[in-house]
């Protein structure tokens, strides 16, 4: 079984585009996942949602969807520095998105789970399994942290992304996968995980890929987009 990973998108539509295509040269995937944090801070709007849907992408509720959820539960929960942009751009994202995408966000699961072909369990969530908010999912995370937030999951690879850096950690006999982000960041790059379940064997394999940064500054420009 092949599944592709990928989280963190915030309406980068150029790199969700780039790394998509990535994937195909590669002989495509059996299930592919988005861990979260679907638009937000990049001009892709509804062609961000129609292209998931479009491939069949199961989704997963992170933080930023919960402006679709609780517009005052979800400003309390922001930092007090990304305060101001964030109101900008849910103003932003209320002109962009249509309602019935918006209604999608509003309703997506915190978590979604497959069973591979061995019987081991795999999950996927924002950051932690019931808080898209957690801050858990670095790489130098205490391990008595992980073994709180993780360690009674029924799952034996657990893949997240939040914190926008790739790492694969063992936890006993648990994987923890951070799949990184396609977008919010300035270095051209997007980045997505391939999880390969071959007998019993576990194969990762981390990607970061170029997309066309000029292009999707002039959407930002073009759109009018927010930003932070």
């Amino acid at each position: 079984m092949r599944i592709a990973l990928f989280s963190d998108i915030h309406g980068n539509i150029t790199g969700l585009k780039a790394i998509l295509a990535h994937l195909d040269a590669l002989g495509g995937t059996d299930l592919s996942f988005a861990a979260g944090d679907l638009v937000a801070g990049g001009p892709g709007g509804d062609e961000v949602i129609e292209l998931l849907l479009e491939r069949e992408v199961y989704m997963v509720k992170g933080n930023h969807e919960n402006l679709a959820v609780d517009y005052d539960a979800y400003m309390q929960r922001m930092p007090e520095e990304w305060k101001d942009w964030a109101e900008r751009d849910a103003e932003w994202l209320r002109a962009n998105l249509s309602p019935a995408y918006w209604d999608l966000l509003a309703g997506l699961p915190l978590t979604e789970s497959v069973e591979l072909e061995n019987g081991k369990k795999f999950l996927v969530c924002h950051a932690a399994p019931d808080d898209p908010w957690a801050y858990v999912c670095a790489q130098d995370t205490p391990r008595d942290v992980l073994q709180d937030t993780f360690g009674s999951v029924d799952a034996d690879v657990i893949a997240y992304g939040h914190m926008h850096l790739h790492h694969m950690l063992w936890m006993d006999a648990k994987l923890l996968l951070n799949v990184a982000s396609v977008g919010m960041r300035s270095d051209g790059l997007s980045s997505y995980t391939l999880f390969k379940s071959v007998d019993s064997r576990l194969v990762v394999q981390q990607f970061q890929v170029p997309y066309d940064l000029a292009e999707e500054e002039q959407l930002i420009v073009e759109r009018g987009v927010p930003l932070p």
